[in-house]
């Protein structure tokens, strides 16, 4: 079975470089949009989680796609948004199943659950 992505050290890919850029680096702003996220995501694994539980593939599509989103204020390289384009809806539309992958997606939710709790503005940014 394929490991989810886990976390990627490389700084482009886990900076908020383009969030600062898109908000004219508004430190207070960029806080306010780290906040939403980290909110977002955790209502987000909740139900992420029970639509595993349930089997119910199509919500699980749909719940991706809105966690995508959600992180995509963070920029289209950055490790949260790869981490669910590629490890998340990419794999399961390959595998096209959610039946035998259930260490896969506890994987895959506890690396995002991870690096959404670290995310943060680094104190030397500000």
């Amino acid at each position: 079975m394929t490991k989810p992505i886990l976390n990627n050290a490389a700084s482009q890919y886990n900076n908020l470089d383009y969030l600062r850029d898109l908000l004219g680096h508004d430190t207070e702003a960029v806080n306010d949009i780290l906040l939403e996220i980290k909110s977002q995501w955790k209502e987000d694994r909740f139900h992420l989680e029970q639509a595993f539980n349930e089997n119910d593939m199509a919500e699980v599509k749909r719940l991706l796609h809105r966690v995508k989103s959600t992180f995509s204020p963070l920029g289209p390289g950055h490790v949260l948004y790869r981490v669910v384009a590629n490890g998340g809806e990419s794999f399961l539309e390959k595998r096209g199943t959610l039946s035998g992958d259930s260490d896969y997606w506890n994987t895959f939710l506890k690396s995002i659950e991870e690096m959404v709790r670290d995310l943060q503005y680094p104190a030397g940014d500000r």
